[in-house]
């Protein structure tokens, strides 16, 4: 059986691992597992967020945290979305570092986090990693660092989600994952693109040494597509939607890289209470709800003239001023210095 204990600090963990969840139950406790048998020479934390998975897998994550598996579990009344689940895991329990794994993940290196913290010391400190899906994926960028601790690759676009680090004091500067996206697919784009406005590395390790993918059987069509899900749409429509109008991810884009908007979005939920049994009870923020009215009155104006700010990022003066003028009136202007 696990010792939660082994390894702990009195200050708390260095680095809060949390498992956003929903359904999937035997990859979601097969990673839980895999994680909790490795080191924890350098002391973590495993956060589970449940987003209103069946029954029957909630009382499983029950179990395991009786058995010691799980540090901190939250239960979430219905699927709020990934960025969600992982915000209440990210804000609740506090640390240096936040690391998002995907609960389809399962580490397999025993001192993984020992080894990802040697192979990061050799970039700048204000930065996130993430793991590249293959050696070419790795290499991509011109760069890499080749270190004894192995290689770091650099990344000018997004790190993957599936098993990413974040800094707290990255998330001081940036806040947590953007959670305007809907259910799937989105925040970790958005996270790159505010890396990128702020002027930020992102780096990436070699994922296959320290993890791989669970397959579970039937998986995909039980998730997804039994609940009329289709994550391809939903992603290609972050940037262009059916209707040729410009996506979500698009806009915020051309906000960040335009120096228009602040780094650090609103969230939309907001936690009032965690009952003795991890059951999280939240609201809608009423200023995110106001800010989404006024800026999509803006945004109506933009995609009329989609087209014309496709490779520019730029907005012509009169919507700049427009759109300003409702990123101030929310507290959403830029307040970052580029150099940080």
């Amino acid at each position: 059986m696990h010792e939660p204990s082994t390894g702990a600090s009195p200050q708390g963990p260095l680095c809060n691992v949390t498992i956003p969840v929903f359904n999937r139950p035997a990859a979601t406790e097969s990673a839980i597992r895999a994680l909790a048998a490795t080191s924890r020479e350098v002391p973590f934390h495993i956060t589970v967020v449940d987003n209103g998975s069946e029954p029957e897998l909630v009382k499983k994550l029950l179990a395991l945290r009786a058995e010691g598996l799980i540090d901190h579990l939250f239960l979430l009344p219905r699927n709020m979305g990934v960025a969600c689940a992982a915000n209440v895991g990210w804000q609740l329990v506090p640390a240096p570092l936040y690391m998002k794994l995907d609960n389809d993940t399962a580490i397999v290196r025993k001192h993984w986090l020992r080894d990802l913290l040697a192979l990061w010391s050799h970039g700048q400190p204000l930065s996130n990693l993430g793991g590249a899906f293959n050696r070419e994926m790795l290499r991509k960028t011109p760069g890499s660092l080749q270190t004894p601790h192995g290689e770091l690759g650099l990344c000018v676009g997004n790190l993957p989600g599936q098993a990413v680090i974040v800094p707290q004091a990255v998330s001081e500067k940036l806040g947590f994952w953007n959670e305007e996206y809907g259910l799937y697919g989105g925040e970790d784009g958005d996270y790159g693109l505010r890396m990128q406005a702020a002027g930020l590395p992102q780096y990436y390790y070699l994922g296959p040494e320290y993890f791989e993918n669970i397959r579970e059987e039937g998986d995909a069509h039980e998730t997804y597509a039994a609940r009329g899900i289709d994550k391809r749409r939903l992603h290609r429509e972050l940037v262009v939607r059916d209707n040729l109008c410009m996506g979500k991810l698009f806009m915020n884009k051309i906000l960040y890289l335009s120096g228009l908007r602040s780094l650090a979005p609103l969230q939309r939920y907001a936690v009032d209470d965690v009952d003795g049994q991890g059951r999280v009870r939240l609201t809608e923020r009423k200023e995110y709800k106001e800010f989404q009215r006024d800026l999509a009155q803006v945004a109506a104006g933009l995609n009329a003239r989609f087209r014309d700010y496709v490779m520019s990022y730029k907005l012509d003066a009169p919507t700049a001023d427009a759109m300003r003028q409702v990123l101030e009136k929310h507290a959403q202007a830029t307040k970052l210095d580029k150099g940080l």
